[in-house]
């Protein structure tokens, strides 16, 4: 079977894999459009989220495919782009620390969940010196890696296309495909072949941040306070993310960081440098579930996308359950197909 996927985020990466090793034929295209998600995005998977800590949407059913998934693409790839790590939370108010205390106590929560004295190696560097929650089966992926080793991949197999396919264009190779599955990002919400979707579309930034400190090398674990602390490497971190709702006919917010420059004055102490900022769309939905399926108007035109704040988590499982979809004739599952609203 001959498929174009149209886009090379976390969604488009996802799922031409899972088609390639199914034994398809595949063509990816993507011309580095402006505002993408997946290159500004964290790629974290936090298993608990939310002020009332509410487990992730089937987290323990597509962690374990996750971890699989990004594991075989290291390998096939010579890459390292899978971490696992903790993300630990402030108790700073009675509040939160009973609520916490109640989810450690609850049997569907009590792996995942604990209390710590203190940060750690952050420890030093942080203005609040008291209790923390602990999350443990957090990971990271490392999206920026993971985007060029796989379009260097494609590319060294004649399988990648620097080519913007915009719907129009769709229309003139499509005789060339069995299917063209677009996976635009927030672009989808301008697709013509698929109109009335439950887009909820946010715009947001995130800073990149030097911290000078003797243990800002070694940082391992997430810090969630309003915002994510992730660490990278050699002292830098991923501080973010904002969250604006945005729509296709306002114009392209310029990015401000305001929000997480005051939230970084709040809970360093530690001196840091700012490196850069990240922004993006995202393509979010109005019920954070992926929008999977057909275009009512060309059967051979499919839509894999809606991926939202939860990428890392959620392309693995959707891509190869789309993978089979369109190799198969698989059912989709109603939770995710287009017409479900």
């Amino acid at each position: 079977m001959r498929i174009l996927v149209v886009g090379q985020g976390i969604a488009g990466t996802a799922l031409a894999w899972a088609l390639l090793r199914r034994g398809a034929h595949v063509h990816v295209a993507d011309a580095d459009l402006p505002h993408p998600a997946s290159t500004a995005a964290a790629g974290l998977i936090n298993p608990v989220t939310g002020k009332f800590y509410v487990k992730t949407w089937r987290y323990d059913e597509f962690f374990p495919v996750a971890r699989r998934f990004y594991a075989e693409i290291e390998a096939a790839l010579g890459i390292r782009i899978w971490s696992e790590a903790r993300v630990l939370r402030p108790l700073d108010t009675p509040k939160a620390a009973n609520d916490w205390d109640a989810r450690c106590g609850d049997p569907a929560y009590a792996r995942l969940l604990g209390v710590c004295a203190d940060a750690g190696l952050w420890q030093p560097m942080l203005t609040y010196n008291g209790l923390w929650g602990e999350t443990r089966g957090a990971a990271r992926v490392d999206f920026p890696q993971l985007l060029s080793a796989f379009r260097a991949h494609l590319a060294r197999q004649g399988l990648f296309l620097f080519q913007k396919i915009m719907p129009e264009e769709a229309l003139r190779v499509a005789a060339d495909y069995d299917a063209v599955v677009f996976c635009e990002g927030w672009r989808g919400a301008l697709n013509p072949f698929f109109p009335n979707l439950p887009w909820r579309l946010t715009a947001g930034e995130a800073l990149l941040i030097r911290l000078k400190a003797p243990g800002a090398p070694s940082l391992r674990d997430v810090l969630k306070k309003n915002l994510l602390f992730i660490p990278l490497s050699d002292g830098l971190v991923w501080v973010g993310a904002t969250y604006r709702h945005w729509s296709p006919t306002d114009p392209v917010p310029a990015p401000n960081t305001a929000a997480i420059e005051e939230e970084l004055a709040c809970v360093l102490r530690a001196p840091f440098e700012r490196v850069s900022v990240a922004s993006g769309i995202r393509p979010t939905v109005r019920d954070r579930r992926p929008l999977l399926g057909s275009s009512a108007q060309r059967s051979e035109f499919f839509m894999f996308n809606g991926l939202g704040t939860k990428g890392a988590l959620l392309a693995p499982y959707w891509a190869e359950h789309m993978a089979q979809h369109l190799l198969k004739g698989s059912a989709l599952s109603p939770e995710v197909r287009l017409d479900r609203i």
